[in-house]
């Protein structure tokens, strides 16, 4: 059986009740491929577990997408919560996808099976087309979708 680093994320950084929630530790590729072929280099791409880091590193550079790890949770009103920790992307990364302040899905996102299984307090199994609030904190950024 596959182990998907499920955890106890403290709740530091953010405005909430002092209890620690649990959480999916996953690798966030991002952008949104089109049908020619084209990305966007907006949105979510596929997120992965931790173990898979590697395979995604494989593919082509024309097919390579920006990727950030990202510690995944669930609000107290049942929506995802991930927390992208500055150690754990490239500063392009952090310039291109979190300085804006807002975080664009331009196309709904399904989440991948081991997600809804591994938070089943979550309300649905897609992250809607939206534009998302970036919240910093000391350690990397909060985004609630």
């Amino acid at each position: 059986m596959t182990d998907y680093a499920i955890g106890v994320q403290p709740l530091q950084g953010m405005e909430r009740a002092a209890t620690d929630l649990p959480f999916l530790h996953t690798n966030v590729e991002f952008g949104v491929l089109q049908i020619d072929g084209s990305c966007l280099h907006i949105g979510i791409c596929r997120i992965t577990t931790t173990h898979c880091y590697n395979v995604s590193q494989k593919r082509s550079p024309a097919r390579r997408c920006p990727v950030a790890e990202a510690e995944l949770s669930v609000g107290a009103n049942g929506r995802l919560r991930a927390f992208f920790p500055k150690s754990g992307m490239l500063p392009c990364t952090e310039r291109a996808f979190f300085n804006r302040r807002v975080f664009p899905v331009p196309v709904p996102h399904v989440l991948p099976e081991f997600v809804q299984a591994g938070l089943p307090e979550l309300k649905g199994g897609i992250i809607p087309a939206g534009l998302y609030p970036v919240r910093p904190s000391v350690g990397g950024y909060w985004i609630e979708f």
